[in-house]
């Protein structure tokens, strides 16, 4: 604990050298004019977003000066600028909210959404829950991802399959895939189904799906060795059963972007996939005939989804607080969410559900619908907010060891288990200590 003091007390001094390099000073404008400093996450072409300069057209007394941020280096800056008392007055970012909040990096937002009436309605459950931490709601949800179950119709026909009857279980997955399946010269040319091939996590939902609960309710004890992940990490053995996972591993290294995507590519023949793909088929393949329905789950179980989470908030220190709240409620509202989501390259979804569901957003309303309905089984995957990373780090390991039959699952989710935990000891003795030192008005 002393060793942990010391750098704490040795953190103002870092955090002044980082800020001599890379903050910059707060610019004066003297027009009469209320100016908001935004920095948000940019991409490759740092276009200022649309809720901007829509903002800015529509408010006289009110300025954004809106400033794009790498996401690689977004978390050093925007944490330097708080800790030198040079914050923005808005960010957004896409990560846990709740490693941001524990630090006392956010405002809390709960009087300004109580003395406004703000309707936290507006956006989807898992979403609000995310922003929410010891009791405060540190953030508003803006943008989102939502998956569904996708497949390849064309391979269905050819397989003998209903093209109009994707599967509803993982046994039905299980059995198609295998009927999807061929081989040439004893390589694999398509596959029907690879658990852990994409982005979704699979085998953490499958355990969600069948009630796993992975922290305590106080926050302090991680069970990623629960029974429900052991079943489903044995699924997903039991699945690679029928396959030889080596030839399976080589053939999957063929694997690429855009058209070489192996669901565009027509060598995986059903994928979980997030909204995006859409766009994604429309540039790369638009003649693919495939079909888009709900995520399989276990008889007698409902499914599970994940979900992302970009959001705004107003950093500790920021000054123009009503000025950024103003911004930041017109952000979220309907009219802007929509246009703004129709002016993306590859469309976020609206955290607002009146605007995911405004029919500009998509030429597929059908496909788009079943996305749209899959949200209310979306779990958030800050599973173990304060060491995020780490969770999903040792996950990954375990599954890896688990699949290659290195461990059972029990003995490798025991063993992911404890580094977590450790990481998670760390974090909170950290979050104890700063909660203790520090004061800033709305926290308590």
């Amino acid at each position: 604990m002393r060793k942990l003091i010391v750098k704490i007390l040795l953190l103002p001094i870092a955090v002044y050298l980082m800020y001599a390099m890379f903050a910059s000073p707060q610019s004066v404008v003297d027009d009469g004019k209320i100016h908001v400093r935004y920095w948000f996450v940019s991409g490759p072409n740092d276009v200022i977003p649309y809720r901007v300069t829509q903002f800015n057209k529509t408010h006289d007394n009110i300025v954004v000066d809106a400033t794009p941020i790498p996401w690689n280096e977004h978390e050093k800056k925007v944490l330097t600028a708080i800790l030198s008392g040079n914050p923005p007055d808005v960010v957004s970012l896409i990560a846990p909210v709740q490693q941001w909040a524990s630090r006392m990096s956010l405002k809390p937002l709960d009087k300004l959404i109580k003395t406004d009436d703000f309707d936290t309605s507006y956006t989807f459950p898992a979403l609000w829950e995310e922003v929410n931490y010891e009791g405060h709601v540190f953030a508003i949800p803006t943008h989102t991802a939502s998956y569904a179950f996708f497949y390849n119709k064309k391979l269905f026909r050819e397989a003998g399959l209903d093209p109009e009857n994707p599967p509803d279980t993982w046994k039905e997955v299980k059995e198609f895939s295998k009927r999807l399946t061929k081989t040439k010269n004893g390589e694999y040319t398509q596959i029907g189904f690879i658990p852990t091939y994409g982005n979704f996590q699979v085998a953490a939902s499958l355990a969600i799906e069948l009630g796993a609960k992975f922290l305590s309710d106080d926050g302090k004890t991680v069970h990623i060795d629960n029974e429900q992940m052991i079943q489903s990490l044995e699924w997903i053995m039991d699945f690679y059963s029928d396959y030889n996972f080596d030839k399976l591993v080589s053939f999957q290294s063929g694997f690429g972007y855009a058209d070489q995507h192996g669901f565009l590519s027509e060598k995986v023949a059903m994928m979980i996939l997030d909204h995006t793909f859409l766009d994604g088929i429309d540039i790369y393949k638009p003649e693919l005939d495939f079909g888009v329905s709900a995520i399989p789950s276990f008889e007698g179980h409902e499914p599970a989804s994940s979900t992302g989470n970009w959001w705004m908030a107003m950093p500790r220190g920021a000054k123009n607080v009503q000025a950024a709240w103003e911004f930041m409620k017109f952000a979220v509202s309907y009219d802007v969410q929509v246009k703004e989501a129709t002016l993306m390259k590859q469309r976020l979804m609206p955290a607002n559900i009146n605007a995911a569901k405004d029919t500009a957003l998509t030429n597929n309303k059908k496909f788009y619908d079943i996305l749209i309905d899959q949200m209310q089984y979306a779990k958030t995957p800050s599973i173990v907010p304060l060491v995020n990373g780490t969770f999903w780090t040792e996950f990954t390991y375990a599954q890896e060891r688990v699949i290659r039959h290195i461990q059972s699952p029990r003995e490798s989710l025991a063993q992911a288990n404890k580094v977590i935990q450790t990481d998670l000891n760390r974090a909170k003795e950290y979050d104890l200590y700063v909660w203790k030192n520090m004061e800033l008005e709305g926290y308590q």
